[in-house]
């Protein structure tokens, strides 16, 4: 009886495969077939370097299942064929859908027609299907009635899915396009002339697990006619009995289909030796990567070593943390995840979110020129940094949305003054073209497709020295340029004119299936590889990262055509088979290294539901094998589990004081006496000397940016104006406004507002409803009004206070003042939050004796923060001082005009006050008060911060350690 070949898998089954073939006498007429590409450079090193194979010799030839299959279509029909791209098979297959509804027959028909945007995923999923379906070389029959299992569509799918799979491959041949899965059912059909035509030539079959139907179907056909011998990587029990590994489920399933054994050679003999394997938990990525290059540098040696990678988006982080030594990268690594891929993104969002006047998202533009690619094109000085910057400092002082191409940079400013405008201007001139106005009028996949090779043409023209440096960039700009710009360029609709939004989810959809790879040479050394990457290849040490269920054995995302319980009604393999091959591919790779290191996350990932990372089946049974031996739990911390800490604490806030160097006292001394005081500058400091400094003595601006909801400042400045210009007519008068009509003030915020620039920006629905707010607020306000003779508006008093020999000018601005039955009154308007002292502070003997002791100099370092607490804010006795200063008259009281609370007034006195305690207040201990602020502030010994709720919206809370 004929047997298969079985390389025990804790032996090397390239070497294994070498010595074998070595020994043949047929040795150059042989085909070695692999499951993939990447094993046959490694056959090449071992023949080149085996001593018993004589010389000259031609060597067999060898080649992936896949490249095989092609070649033999190839050399047996004529004319060829032409390969097809998705999007053609996605048109194809809905003008089969368009057909089968336009028969009048099943779900389908009654459904309403797909666009070409919306059919987009489902076509994509159905030719996922169709290639299945002749991969595993299965006929489907109808699924009927899924209705309660997919969605109505996919049960409108599935409902004639036999007949559309007939048509798929009728039309396919008709059009003489073919796919890989076309190309097996061209094998499968005429199997008889393939097993002739490959007669001469014996076949290698090496390193197969899972066979697809079709597959079965030729490797069966060829081993009937002794044209093909298997040769396995398994468990050695497979030959020599014994308990199994589950993991070897497929092969062991093979040799029951063909009724055969397999065979260990003579010289091959089996080892016990078991893989030492550790592990280590950490709370996340971070973690485990803090681990592997703590065991790396542990580690004498990295040659024949691997770092394995499940989550192929993992491979840039970790390149950060291997060792200075430049490791082989030998994996396929997302193209979407890529820089490249994000300036993509950052120019389709840019035509998305256009106006239809031309203008641009501020934030589009902003996000597009802080992409590092463009900052870095052009000579070695890059001008394109500079100006950028200056260009984004004026887009966010600008409106909502603006045109780019309008902009000019300001080369007389001194911080572009050095660079050469007639090369920097043309550059950046180039770049907009290309990466606005290029796709304002793309309307097909042909012009989106030249659009894409512009893009491409001055990225490499302009940033030659860049792709030098940054290899793995450079990878991925060749992908784009010799795949997906082709895939554009090549199907037969590429000169149909789409949609901006179809055309941009198309191009979307290519770039999420590209995967940029990277070749390993040499082969030798430390390898970096995904898990697939590592089919037949043996190493002695692993690193295994990212070891959780979701990454081995992986979950399928839900497929809503055909969701994974249904494929068996279509005999395609489902979960347990996609799992036994992810067991195999990790159990050969372990079994054959004397060293493994298993890296796992344990920690919550956050999200919606915040679940928790869960360490793969595979590392429990690991685990559950080690303590039956040991006999005994294994725990976190133990010799053979090693937990990740880092040092941990609470969560630290760093709001140290500023403390008051010689240079910063005179830099204070220096600002009151020439820019002096006002009462909101002395709020700032009773609330917070911190933001005092920063504001007063730094002059530290805080970062400015456009203000999309409209900017509160800004509305309150507009209804302070309105309210000045309304009511100045009326000074000197006495009047009522509550009696009269309000239209008047109204009508002018409406004018007034539509003519300020700050709003002209801003969404209809913004405009309106601040035009509403304000309406109301100020019609409220017209309406709580009583009687008085207004004084004065927008009044500025100044005097001055002596301090330390300095002579402080103080300066206030008073916006209403006027003069009721009881006296004068001082109004200051308030359109967001305000507050007065609190009553009890005037009373509050023990507060006024730490005042007192303040200026006597007595130390008391919570003095700030309790005077604070207890009387809020000090505006408006100050208000009432500088005007007693000033005008030598003492105000009978002062109070806010809330206009955000239905324009109420809240007094600072009220009536239960005597003229003395209001005397006392204005002409005694509001000076005192001021007094006792100004000394503080001008011997402390530290500006520090007094956090609160305020901070939440201060302009100053990063620098600020809040």
């Amino acid at each position: 009886m004929r047997t298969f070949t079985l390389i025990p898998w804790n032996q090397d089954f390239m070497t294994a495969l070498s010595d074998i073939l070595v020994q043949r006498d047929d040795l150059s007429q042989c085909t070695v077939l692999f499951p993939h590409n990447r094993p046959k450079r490694y056959l090449k090193i071992h023949l080149k370097e085996d001593i018993n194979l004589p010389r000259p010799v031609f060597l067999p030839r060898m080649i992936s299942i896949v490249e095989f299959i092609t070649e033999i279509r190839r050399e047996m029909i004529t004319p060829p064929v032409k390969p097809v791209h998705q999007l053609d098979l996605v048109e194809l297959l809905r003008e089969i859908i368009s057909d089968l509804r336009q028969s009048g027959t099943g779900l389908l028909a009654r459904l309403p027609e797909l666009s070409r945007e919306d059919f987009l995923p489902w076509g994509i999923r159905l030719v996922k299907l169709m290639e299945d379906l002749l991969r595993q070389n299965m006929e489907p029959e109808d699924l009927k009635y899924m209705e309660g299992e997919v969605s109505q569509y996919a049960s409108g799918l599935l409902e004639q899915i036999s007949t559309i799979h007939h048509e798929y491959i009728t039309r396919l041949f008709a059009r003489n396009w073919t796919t890989p899965g076309l190309d097996w059912r061209f094998i499968t059909k005429n199997i008889a002339k393939i097993s002739d035509h490959l007669a001469d030539s014996p076949i290698i079959a090496a390193g197969f697990y899972a066979l697809s139907g079709a597959e079965d179907i030729l490797f069966r056909r060829l081993w009937d006619d002794n044209v093909l011998h298997p040769i396995i990587h398994s468990d050695p029990a497979l030959a020599v009995g014994g308990r199994k590994h589950w993991a070897t489920t497929e092969h062991t399933a093979w040799l029951n289909r063909w009724r055969t054994k397999a065979e260990i050679p003579p010289g091959f003999i089996p080892s016990t030796h078991e893989p030492n394997v550790r592990f280590c938990e950490g709370f996340d990525r971070h973690s485990q990567l803090a681990a592997l290059s703590d065991d790396m540098e542990a580690t004498r040696s990295l040659d024949d070593s691997a770092v394995i990678l499940p989550d192929e988006g993992a491979m840039l982080p970790v390149l950060h943390h291997l060792p200075d030594k430049e490791p082989n990268i030998s994996m396929g690594y997302p193209l979407d995840r890529t820089s490249l891929a994000r300036l993509i993104e950052a120019i389709l969002t840019l035509q998305e979110n256009k106006l239809e006047d031309g203008r641009y998202y501020w934030r589009d533009v902003v996000n597009l020129i802080r992409h590092p690619y463009l900052r870095l094109l052009g000579a070695d000085d890059k001008p394109l940094r500079k100006i950028f910057h200056v260009w984004e400092a004026d887009i966010r002082l600008g409106e909502r949305y603006i045109s780019p191409l309008e902009w000019k940079p300001p080369y007389a400013d001194k911080i572009l003054v050095e660079l050469n405008e007639k090369e920097a201007d043309p550059l950046r001139l180039m770049i907009l073209n290309c990466c606005i106005t290029t796709f304002e009028t793309i309307n097909s996949l042909e012009s989106l497709g030249s659009a894409l090779v512009k893009l491409a043409s001055m990225l490499h023209k302009y940033g030659e020295k860049l792709w030098h440096t940054y290899l793995v960039d450079a990878e991925c700009l060749f992908r784009l340029t010799t795949s997906v710009i082709p895939q554009l360029n090549s199907v037969e609709s590429a000169q149909e004119e789409f949609s901006k939004t179809t055309l941009f989810s198309l191009l979307r959809q290519i770039l999420s299936q590209e995967r940029v790879s990277f070749e390993a040479e040499p082969l030798g050394g430390l390898q970096v590889l995904g898990v697939l990457e590592t089919r037949l290849l043996h190493f002695k040490q692993l690193f295994i990262l990212d070891a959780v269920e979701e990454r081995l054995p992986g979950t399928n995302p839900y497929d809503p055509l055909l969701p994974d319980p249904l494929r068996k009604l279509l005999g395609l393999p489902d979960t347990r088979e996609r799992d036994n091959v992810s067991g195999y591919n990790f159990y050969r790779l372990l079994m054959g290294a004397k060293e493994t290191v298993i890296y796992y996350q344990s920690g919550t990932k956050p999200g919606v539901l915040d679940s928790k990372s869960v360490r793969s089946r595979f590392v429990e049974q690991l685990l559950w094998e080690q303590e039956k031996k040991s006999q005994e739990l294994l725990t976190d911390g133990s010799d053979m589990i090693h937990t990740v800490t880092f040092p941990a604490g609470s969560l630290q806030q760093n709001t140290s004081s500023i403390t008051m160097t010689s240079q910063l006292r005179e830099a204070l001394h220096k600002t009151l006496k020439e820019k002096g005081l006002s009462p909101s500058g002395l709020d700032r400091y009773l609330q917070c000397p911190k933001l005092f400094f920063y504001q007063t003595i730094g002059r530290i601006r805080p970062v400015q940016q456009v203000v999309e909801d409209g900017d509160r400042s800004e509305f309150g400045t507009l209804i302070h104006d309105v309210l000045s210009e309304y009511m100045r007519p009326f000074i000197g008068r006495k009047t009522n406004f509550a009696s009269l009509d309000p239209t008047p003030l109204l009508s002018m915020f409406e004018q007034r507002f539509k003519e300020n620039a700050n709003f002209t920006h801003l969404p209809y629905d913004t405009r309106l409803a601040l035009t509403q707010t304000g309406r109301f607020r100020l019609k409220a306000f017209h309406e709580t009004q009583i009687p008085a003779t207004l004084l004065g508006l927008e009044k500025k008093l100044v005097t001055t206070h002596a301090s330390h020999s300095l002579s402080i000018p103080l300066t206030g601005y008073l916006d209403r003042v006027e003069e009721r039955d009881e006296g004068i009154v001082i109004l200051d308007y308030k359109t967001g939050g305000g507050v007065l002292p609190q009553k009890g502070f005037w009373e509050d003997m023990e507060i006024w004796q730490r005042i007192y002791d303040v200026t006597d100099g007595v130390p008391d370092k919570t003095f700030l923060t309790d005077l604070a607490k207890s009387v809020q804010s000090i505006q408006l006795p100050m208000y009432m001082y500088l005007f007693q200063q000033c005008e030598k008259k003492t105000p009978h009281d002062a109070g806010l005009i809330k206009l955000a609370e239905n324009g109420k007034t809240e007094l600072l006195f009220g009536k239960k006050w005597t003229d003395a305690e209001r005397l006392d207040v204005v002409e005694a201990m509001t000076p005192k008060l001021l007094k006792a602020l100004i000394h503080h502030m001008l011997t402390t010994d530290e500006m520090s911060a007094q956090p609160g709720r305020r901070c939440q919206w201060c302009d100053y809370r990063i620098p600020c350690g809040q």
